[in-house]
């Protein structure tokens, strides 16, 4: 994806497999959608659109100042969208302690998490959200940044991790320093 930048006018070069939908209301909307992920951006008033083979070539129709300086911003939104559509966001959790587990059923989309206390609690999980499992491990992906590090707080939220010996459940590389145990 190669980006040209001028002050008037700028084109995008796309390549691989990127869809792009053009919404006309009474605001206009460009939707870029690829295999894993699709995202909105909003256009200026004063922008026009052309496309032709892989190429977009975006216009600014006005010369006033503060239109060209949110043209300037627009260019720079549709850059970042572009270059975090197929990025994925991971969160790796770690569960500590004796009698902790937590299972997750692929099919029904839950998980099941039992942290030392007397009930089983069963939480649903996001369809964006893909969850792989390992002993006492577990890791979190999804293509929105936010919906990820939410679910992974929810998680976390079951069990904080205890002052003095550290049970429950931690982030991969969390430092928490502990309470020091009192003898007797």
């Amino acid at each position: 994806m190669e980006f040209k930048k001028i002050y008037h006018e700028f084109k995008v070069l796309f390549t691989g497999d990127l869809d792009i939908l053009f919404i006309k209301t009474n605001k206009k909307f460009l939707i870029f959608s690829s295999k894993l992920n699709s995202k909105l951006i909003e256009m200026p008033w004063f922008v026009v659109v052309k496309k032709i083979k892989d190429e977009i070539f975006f216009k600014n129709l006005d010369t006033n100042f503060t239109t060209l300086s949110e043209f300037v911003n627009f260019q720079k939104k549709l850059l970042y969208l572009l270059q975090t559509l197929d990025r994925t966001y991971k969160k790796h959790l770690i569960i500590r302690g004796l009698g902790m587990r937590i299972n997750y059923a692929r099919v029904s989309h839950k998980l099941q998490l039992k942290l030392g206390f007397s009930n089983l609690i069963i939480v649903d999980v996001p369809k964006s959200i893909r969850v792989l499992k390992r002993k006492d491990a577990l890791t979190l992906e999804g293509n929105n940044s936010v919906i990820v590090g939410n679910f992974a707080n929810l998680i976390k939220s079951f069990r904080y991790p205890d002052s003095y010996k550290g049970k429950g459940i931690w982030y991969k590389n969390e430092l928490r320093s502990l309470k020091p145990v009192k003898k007797v």
